[in-house]
């Protein structure tokens, strides 16, 4: 084994220190509050469905002229949800290019927070990929499993409300 893989391995140990992991299908099932380490690792390339993805320039240019100082994304997944695998990628991708603050929730296929089961229960999480958007703690929108249009342009339309 290299020292870059032992490293990611520990890497990826760490990460989880509060997170649970339980093999099924294949697929690691991954809960907890993610550390965005884990999305620049192996695992995240291979479970990127959307590499080849390119924002639409124009939304894009929408979207950096507007404040988000005060704007925080809540972003709900499942590690073994198809969507998931498509639609966080790319919400990851703009909020780097952006500056955005977002907080990563992986949750299990009840929807379930793993330190505080009422938590998606109380933000009403039953479709994954769900994304929240919050100004100043209240919520503004959210993009629920698949967008209407587009990431970016659905995160535009609920950004300008």
């Amino acid at each position: 084994m290299s020292p870059k893989t032992i490293q990611q391995s520990l890497t990826f140990l760490f990460l989880f220190t509060f997170s649970t992991m339980h093999a099924q299908e294949n697929t690691p099932i991954i809960t907890g509050v993610m550390n965005d380490t884990l999305f620049q690792t192996e695992w995240y390339t291979q479970w990127n469905d959307a590499k080849d993805y390119q924002p639409n320039q124009e939304v894009l240019s929408k979207l950096t002229e507007l404040p988000t100082a005060s704007i925080q994304f809540m972003v709900y997944l499942g590690t073994w949800c198809d969507d998931s695998r498509k639609h966080v990628p790319v919400f990851l991708d703009l909020a780097r290019r952006l500056n955005w603050k977002y907080s990563l929730i992986g949750v299990n296929r009840e929807k379930e927070c793993p330190l505080d089961k009422k938590a998606c229960k109380s933000w009403d999480i039953l479709y994954l990929p769900t994304i929240v958007v919050l100004r100043d703690g209240v919520e503004l929108g959210r993009m629920v499993e698949t967008p209407k249009i587009s990431v970016e342009q659905d995160l535009l339309d609920i950004l300008r409300k």
